[in-house]
């Protein structure tokens, strides 16, 4: 009679799957997913909340926002460049030295008239909010870490239409010689009031090999 007693008194056991686990530990999962998904589109949201001109771009509408253009560059001196140029907006991270105005980044590559390439990175900042069009840009063009002969160049424009008209004020002396050859940044002598113009149009980087002809080479 006990065991009968003891029988009906008893809780019915949980049935368990070796298997699968319990419920409950199968809805336990890892939100990284969800996380890493739900920052990334609020880094978007920052980045186009700051920077709308970053879908028009150049006269068009760039979605993707990036714009890349190729074009030359012309020197009072005579000597003539190849210009890429990639560019995109930047989420500003904190002080960087220079008064926290940078907004874009990208990269870009030189071709000098004696066909050497040189890559570049590219900062600038452009005074605009919801169209970049006719507004002034700097951009701050360095030589990647590392790379031999350093150089340097400030370029200052807008675009104008599809046009980005840029004027260096001089500064390209400072890291290419007077026939365009890479001298390094603040080595040799400058010629006296160089100033080097020039505009890119909206291109791929697989047109900037026309702008420096067929003697061009890596130099990277």
């Amino acid at each position: 009679m006990s065991g009968t007693l003891a029988s009906r008194g008893a809780a019915p056991g949980t049935p368990q799957n070796p298997a699968g686990g319990t419920g409950q530990s199968r809805r336990k999962g890892c939100g990284c997913l969800g996380s890493v998904t739900f920052a990334i589109l609020l880094a978007l949201g920052l980045l186009l909340l700051l920077n709308p001109w970053s879908l028009h771009m150049g006269g068009r509408w760039t979605p993707a926002l990036t714009w890349h253009g190729v074009g030359k560059l012309h020197s009072s001196t005579g000597a003539t460049y190849g210009l890429f140029m990639e560019l995109y907006p930047h989420l500003e991270r904190g002080g960087r030295g220079r008064g926290s105005r940078q907004n874009l980044e990208g990269i870009a590559k030189i071709c000098t008239p004696q066909g050497e390439v040189y890559a570049m990175t590219v900062d600038g900042y452009l005074k605009a909010w919801l169209d970049a069009d006719k507004k002034p840009i700097t951009f701050y063009l360095r030589s990647r870490k590392d790379a031999q002969p350093k150089l340097r160049a400030d370029l200052y424009g807008s675009w104008q239409g599809q046009e980005l008209v840029l004027d260096d004020k001089g500064s390209m002396a400072m890291s290419f010689a007077v026939n365009g050859n890479a001298k390094g940044y603040l080595m040799g002598t400058n010629a006296p009031t160089e100033d080097t113009t020039g505009s890119l149009r909206y291109a791929t980087e697989s047109e900037f090999a026309s702008a420096c002809g067929e003697k061009a080479k890596s130099s990277f």
